[in-house]
């Protein structure tokens, strides 16, 4: 998606969004070093600016886009605005660590059912189709249920295999309208989905209604079990990395190496993928390490690609991670088990 020119952001003024629709605006995804700045910048162009800033808060935070006045727009080059205000640092170095910081090793934001792939894609069938048509792209897909809906966007309901064997049993017309249970749940996709969870687990899928009222997509617990697997493996991964990363630089640096760092924090425990980037980056504080076959350049710069996946990740609302960004991860953490192998061994007694 390309940038929108200046009259289609000048239009912006006076209105309301969620950051992610603001993203949305600008073909991205997630904030980052990329994204904030443009956003920024463009918007700064036109004369305009968010509030509350869109750098900060939930993807589902709404934000106004205003005029930028005359006290956001002074700065003596302090970073203190002639209202005495501080203003954000020009290269959002310090912005994006602040941010690091405060999420953690847990999501940003709760996720939601929309950020679940399934809830935007729906396989159904129309209720005057013939039974055996739902029946075969049912065993097709491998689904166990189809919802009914009919050319206006009407449902009118499910077919599932339980609700077939129940018309065959109870010796109803063999159809597709004999066939059609109302008993199915929905919920909106902008709900929270931990909530939703017992829901699932109890009748095994859920209908998702778009804001517009029509069903666009479905839930099963098989989706949520893929799903887990998705989220969750670079969650573990990134863990593990961080748990080994922690003991080998643990080792060897001092509170006064981590102080020269981060004046705040004491020991390499309290420290952030960012500190340990400047940490490392030094060739006396290197050398400690005592990792003579590995090049520091080259391991920083690893270690500074997955400080950027770990931050995507860190979102919850960013999408799933490419091939190639898990590939890194697994790499990487292989290469901590050389250093570190020890982890997770028990000690005889």
């Amino acid at each position: 998606m390309a940038t929108p020119d200046d009259a289609t952001i000048k239009g912006l003024e006076g209105t309301c969004l969620p950051i992610r629709g603001l993203l949305n605006l600008w073909g991205f995804r997630i904030r980052d070093h990329a994204s904030v700045p443009q956003i920024e910048l463009d918007l700064k162009n036109v004369g305009l600016t968010t509030v509350p800033a869109f750098a900060f808060g939930s993807l589902d935070d709404e934000v106004a886009i205003v005029p930028v006045t005359r006290e956001q727009d002074t700065d003596d080059g302090t970073g203190v605005t002639d209202s005495g205000s501080e203003q954000k640092p020009a290269d959002y170095t310090e912005v994006f660590e602040d941010l690091e910081e405060s999420v953690g090793m847990f999501p940003q934001a709760a996720m939601r059912v929309h950020d679940l792939p399934c809830a935007d894609r729906v396989t159904s069938i129309a209720p005057d189709d013939p039974l055996p048509l739902a029946m075969g792209r049912m065993a097709e897909h491998g689904y166990s249920q189809l919802p009914v809906i009919d050319v206006s966007g009407t449902l009118h309901g499910v077919v599932t295999w339980a609700s077939i064997a129940h018309m065959h049993a109870t010796g109803r017309k063999p159809c597709l309208t004999s066939a059609i249970s109302s008993e199915c749940e929905i919920v909106n996709a902008s709900a929270h989905l931990l909530p939703v969870l017992p829901l699932i687990r109890a009748h095994e899928f859920v209908l998702v209604r778009a804001a517009d009222g029509r069903v666009s997509g479905i839930v099963t617990s098989a989706d949520l079990a893929g799903e887990f697997g998705t989220v969750a493996r670079p969650f573990f991964t990134l863990g593990e990395i961080e748990r080994r990363l922690r003991r080998c630089l643990g080792r060897v640096y001092s509170e006064a190496d981590v102080q020269k760092v981060h004046k705040k924090k004491k020991s390499v425990d309290e420290m952030m993928f960012g500190e340990y980037i400047r940490l490392l980056d030094n060739e006396e504080r290197w050398n400690k390490l005592g990792w003579p076959g590995v090049d520091r350049n080259h391991f920083i710069g690893l270690l500074s690609r997955v400080k950027d996946v770990r931050n995507t990740v860190m979102h919850f609302n960013a999408p799933s991670l490419r091939p190639e960004q898990l590939d890194l991860l697994d790499r990487f953490v292989g290469m901590l088990r050389i250093y570190d192998p020890d982890y997770g061994a028990t000690t005889a007694v």
